[in-house]
């Protein structure tokens, strides 16, 4: 917890104390507990993992290894191919010098946040703790500060990876579609493949319901309990 909150890692041995800096992105893998993800089961219950880890990182991402005739024929081609010593590496359009070059060089920017950027970064954090409040799944992690350090984060790397010296309402928007993906994905119970339109949503909610369906004891009901 603490490397990746506080950015340190104390060390005690020998009765010498020691605060070291942890300075890095941590990028983690895991499998579902028992080889296949539940669809029926929340991302948290098919890990395993606590709360206070999950809430550590920016953002997860689930990817499903479904059946599929024309993806499993492709890559058992792939497979076979690069064992026969068939398979040609493609040219890349930029050499492994110019690539660490520019990592290099994305490293050591350090972009700052633009007035345009700092307004904008609030309405996202204020629109994920409105979506918060009203959201409807139980199974969901609570929006805290703790997503706006992400939104900043996020923003910032976006802006770095452009080699740009601010960080603009563009970077924190990409960063907050992001951000909001992954927090849908985690609070899902089940992970959709297919997305749902917004405009969907509305037309259902504007569908007439009948009062007399709803009503609790009903014309029709009461007349049932009569008989």
């Amino acid at each position: 917890h603490e490397a990746m909150e506080q950015q340190t890692i104390s060390i005690t041995k020998a009765g010498i104390q020691a605060n070291l800096n942890a300075r890095t992105a941590i990028l983690a893998a895991a499998n579902p507990k028992h080889g296949r993800y539940d669809r029926t089961k929340t991302l948290k219950a098919n890990v395993d993992m606590t709360m206070p880890i999950m809430s550590r990182f920016d953002l997860f991402f689930i990817v499903i290894d479904d059946c599929d005739e024309v993806t499993d024929r492709a890559v058992a081609t792939h497979i076979v191919d690069v064992h026969r010593g068939e398979r040609q590496v493609l040219d890349a359009p930029f050499t492994m010098d110019e690539l660490r070059s520019y990592v290099r060089v994305a490293k050591k920017m350090r972009p700052t946040i633009s007035d345009a950027a700092h307004k904008t970064l609030v309405a996202c954090y204020r629109q994920l703790r409105q979506n918060d409040v009203v959201g409807r799944n139980k199974t969901a992690y609570r929006v805290t500060v703790r997503q706006l350090e992400s939104l900043v984060r996020l923003s910032e790397a976006h802006a770095r990876i452009q080699l740009a010296e601010t960080v603009e309402p563009e970077n924190v928007r990409e960063a907050f579609r992001l951000l909001k993906r992954s927090i849908i994905s985690v609070e899902s119970e089940a992970v959709l493949l297919d997305d749902i339109d917004d405009e969907d949503v509305e037309a259902a909610a504007a569908v007439p319901m009948d009062d007399d369906d709803d009503a609790p004891g009903g014309g029709e009901k009461r007349g049932r309990d009569d008989d």
